[in-house]
């Protein structure tokens, strides 16, 4: 039935001389979850999961060609070495077991690469610092400028490590042409300032991916596909990548043998304007447009209609979107990437009919965050399973039924109440509120937000498929609980608000109520500068309020992943809210907010104050219950949870643990 419904999602394409089952990649993306480099049962499992969802094709993540100097985390996928061949083998052959094709992403990271985890300069194709970029929050020192011998051997590298995936058993690879990497650094202007073959005019730019690409096919034989993922635009303060500079690199790819182009775009800058959008706010299959330009690119170049498959994508999880695309031909494959992050059969689920069961990505970032601000794996707001120990997602029976009453309807409690009736317990899920989600609901208040709203659905239709007894509206008391006499307790009780104890706080306004909707004077000062507080001040400055954010400590919006941070300040600057750090409130009174700062006593003048200075834990019931039955657990913000990964994983622990 779906299939009827998606036709062109799910027919057969070629990438080279490989079939695809369906016209679903999905894209590469850095889980830095190996050992040392090498391939280990997490990677196995993460991209065997995938590959069994029903994708057509998986592009490995990111995988270095060269190191050290080429790596990007500690974790990173590496291919430099035929010592890598047999876990890269293992890799293959379970993609193929689940029916997709796999292919290899390589890459050198260049001036992307870090002293501390690389340990020397970082290299690049000129002396030129990478700039700061707010999409990946990052900035970097300035890089060795690559001899034309260093070229011309990391050339060399790209097409060895090629031939080792074709050992390996992958259909063929990748060429990382995208984002802070090397590949994209020689093709931009303001990356590569070189004056000889490698650099100034489009042809010499182009030349570093050429070479690579010939000497592939060298290599590993031109029915060896090589898919080339690249920016076509590159956005900054001076330049980087014209649009036709985009479509000239296209066209050279496509006569030199590319078996199929990835089309993304590019951005640096140190600030965001009020109408950048974070992630939280992508429309969906974003990037597909920039593939009808390259196709009309093309035909103004060569006269003639591309010869070249094109992926487009970008937020492509909404399958209505992706089958209008590829029907109307302005691309031939659509890459999905944190869709399937979160929901590893997403494809199978659409292709069985069963859309609303896809979890959706809320695009917060901690994917991203936890890897390149934290050092760590990646990890997922929605899947408990990615990037946790070995990616197994299999949910054993549990061994004994059990009467389990979870309290508390937020994300914790949802996901433990969904995750033990899976396991075949008997779940009853209480909420004084009359709808669950909990914190969530106020969370996707603030502007951009609005991808945190899709997921109370998806939560109330697996409380309805899972069959957990919702009771909404009911205060769960001690009393209650002994009454109802379960064998375990799950106290997702959430948060209650926190007080400042200064004189005149009960003037202030809590945040929370203020995202829910409640009017306020024309001056507001908002005191604390978490993601709360900034979010708040965002919101109320829209509505064309004077706001001024009072925060004690020496950052603002701290508490907020990198790249979400930089677009939320971008955002308050741009709007005229006034931030202000080292600031103590100590008195509130009918003039304002009196603080101490650095430079001595001042008044805020304010109509409304609003307080957004954290939440207490709400373990009240936990304590109260907390000998009375044999298991008892406390999860979530009520166990100082904090942010939604946390959460969710949290819930996932407990509902296995039952």
């Amino acid at each position: 039935m779906a299939h009827e419904k998606y036709p062109h999602l799910f027919s057969p394409v070629q990438i080279g001389n490989v079939t695809l089952r369906n016209r679903v990649v999905m894209a590469a993306m850095g889980m830095s979850q190996s050992d040392g480099g090498f391939v280990n049962r997490a990677v196995v499992n993460h991209y065997a999961a995938r590959a069994n969802g029903g994708v057509g094709a998986v592009v490995v993540e990111v995988t270095c060609v060269d190191t050290p100097l080429g790596l990007n985390t500690k974790g990173m996928l590496v291919i430099d070495d035929d010592k890598y061949i047999p876990g890269m083998a293992e890799l293959a052959a379970a993609i193929h077991k689940g029916g997709a094709k796999a292919f290899l992403q390589l890459s050198h990271t260049g001036r992307g690469a870090r002293r501390s985890i690389i340990g020397a300069q970082p290299v690049g194709p000129s002396a030129v610092a990478m700039p700061y970029s707010f999409m990946m929050g990052l900035g970097n020192e300035t890089p060795r400028a690559l001899t034309v011998e260093e070229i011309r051997a990391i050339e060399e590298k790209y097409a060895e490590a090629a031939l080792r995936a074709k050992k390996a058993g992958f259909d063929g690879v990748e060429l990382h042409a995208v984002g802070y990497y090397l590949g994209q650094q020689f093709l931009s202007s303001t990356a590569n300032r070189r004056t000889d073959e490698y650099g100034g005019s489009r042809e010499n730019r182009v030349r570093f991916l050429l070479n690579i690409l010939a000497r592939i096919r060298a290599l590993c034989g031109a029915d060896f596909p090589v898919i080339v993922k690249i920016s076509v635009i590159e956005m900054g303060p001076d330049g980087g990548i014209s649009l036709p500079d985009g479509i000239y690199f296209c066209k050279r790819l496509q006569e030199s043998g590319a078996a199929a182009l990835e089309i993304l775009a590019g951005k640096w800058s140190g600030q965001a304007g009020k109408n950048e959008k974070p992630e939280s706010a992508y429309p969906d299959c974003m990037a597909v447009p920039l593939c009808g330009l390259v196709q009309a690119g093309l035909r103004l170049l060569t006269g003639k209609k591309p010869q070249i498959p094109l992926i487009g994508g970008g937020r492509a999880q909404n399958p209505v979107q992706a089958e209008k695309a590829l029907a109307k031909g302005t691309c031939d494959m659509i890459f999905i990437g944190h869709g399937l992050l979160v929901q590893p059969d997403l494809v199978n689920l659409i292709g069985e009919g069963r859309e609303d069961e896809v979890r959706p990505c809320i695009g917060c970032g901690h994917c991203i965050d936890h890897q390149l601000q934290h050092g760590g794996r990646a990890v997922c707001s929605g899947n408990a399973v990615l990037a946790r120990g070995d990616n197994d997602y299999a949910l054993p029976p549990a061994a004994v039924k059990k009467r389990v009453v979870v309290v508390g309807a937020g994300v914790a409690g949802v996901e433990a109440a969904r995750i033990a009736a899976k396991r075949g317990h008997d779940v009853y899920l209480y909420d004084r509120a009359a709808g669950i989600g909990g914190q969530m609901n106020v969370a996707a208040a603030p502007p951009f937000k609005q991808h945190l709203g899709l997921l109370r659905p998806w939560l109330e239709r697996q409380l309805d498929l899972t069959g957990v007894k919702v009771r909404l509206g009911e205060e769960m008391t001690r009393e209650k609980l002994l009454a109802l006499r379960p064998d375990a307790v799950v106290c997702a009780t959430g948060v209650k608000p926190r007080a400042l104890p200064i004189p005149g706080f009960d003037r202030a306004v809590h945040a929370k109520r203020i995202l829910e909707g409640e009017p306020t004077g024309r001056r507001v000062v908002v005191i604390g500068g978490g993601s709360v507080g900034c979010e708040t001040a965002e919101l109320l400055a829209k509505q064309g309020k004077r706001v001024t954010v009072a925060e004690l400590g020496d950052t603002v919006a701290g508490n907020t992943g990198k790249t979400a941070q930089t677009i939320l300040l971008g955002h308050l600057k741009a709007r005229g809210v006034t931030l202000l750090t080292g600031c103590r409130a100590v008195r509130i009174d009918a003039r304002g907010v009196w603080c101490r700062t650095p430079d001595g006593a001042r008044l805020l003048p304010a109509d409304t104050v609003v307080a957004a200075i954290g939440d207490a834990p709400e373990d009240g019931l936990y304590r109260s219950v907390a000998d009375d039955f044999g298991e008892v657990y406390l999860i979530g913000d009520a166990n100082g949870g904090g942010v939604i990964p946390n959460a969710v994983y949290e819930g996932y622990q407990v509902g296995c643990r039952l």
